[in-house]
């Protein structure tokens, strides 16, 4: 009967995002035939990991990690439940969250993660000080549609889970609650890179050393989306996104 729901909701939200979007999405070509794998984008909306949820061909074998605040929408906890999404605590390691995504790859499933964290760069030092934000505080949009730093999750569960890595990359996105209220559709590129990875950090290595690598290895994941999107949107990945 879940199924049968999840198929049923994935069909409607469809709909909708094709009479509200005017969606172009590239890089099928690149699509693994399955799991482990880790897929990664960018976040300048709450918007990009619903795209990727409802058009990615895993459906029931894809989960996400998203912002455990999202449960205090009635609707959404409904929705997190019935989609077995994995809700996170920004800001701090989840360790309950990290075993969860990991079992869920160890099974030879799909984990999506945006490594930048949340949509709004404001909300960082507060969750970095163990604030939790609700729903209702700051934006749900970047309106300047720039890539940010990325938090060391997604990183730490590339290494951990041993599992590749699939980049996309969104634009368009950051206009779509606007255009919405206008009544206007939204232009919106969803572009699927190469896969890449795993990654891999020598645990012998001395505790400092891992972390750098760590952080390192995150600074290359944006780097492989910043390589899907315009210089103008790539932020501080402008001259470093070759990979």
């Amino acid at each position: 009967m879940q199924a049968i729901l999840r198929s049923l909701i994935r069909g409607f939200v469809r709909l909708l995002f094709r009479i509200f979007l005017k969606l172009e999405i590239e890089g099928w070509e690149h699509l693994p035939p399955g799991g482990p794998l880790i897929v990664i984008g960018n976040h300048f909306s709450l918007f990009e990991a619903p795209i990727l949820l409802t058009f990615l061909p895993y459906h029931g074998r894809i989960t996400w990690l998203a912002a455990t605040e999202l449960q205090e929408s009635r609707i959404l906890k409904y929705l997190i439940k019935l989609y077995d999404i994995i809700p996170v605590w920004r800001g701090q390691p989840d360790r309950t969250a990290i075993h969860r995504a990991l079992d869920w790859l160890a099974a030879g499933n799909i984990v999506g993660i945006m490594p930048e964290g949340g949509v709004d760069e404001t909300l960082r030092p507060l969750t970095m000080a163990g604030v939790q934000p609700g729903l209702h505080e700051g934006p749900n949009s970047r309106p300047s549609a720039q890539l940010i730093t990325p938090r060391p999750g997604a990183a730490y569960l590339a290494v951990r889970s041993g599992a590749p890595v699939l980049p996309t990359a969104f634009l368009g996105t950051e206009k779509i609650l606007d255009n919405l209220k206008r009544l206007r559709r939204t232009p919106v590129r969803m572009i699927i890179g190469p896969v890449f990875g795993p990654l891999t950090i020598d645990p012998a290595l001395p505790k400092p050393e891992r972390r750098a690598l760590l952080d390192e290895m995150g600074h290359e994941m944006m780097r492989h989306m910043a390589a899907l999107l315009p210089p103008e949107n790539r932020g501080p990945y402008r001259e470093t996104s070759e990979v």
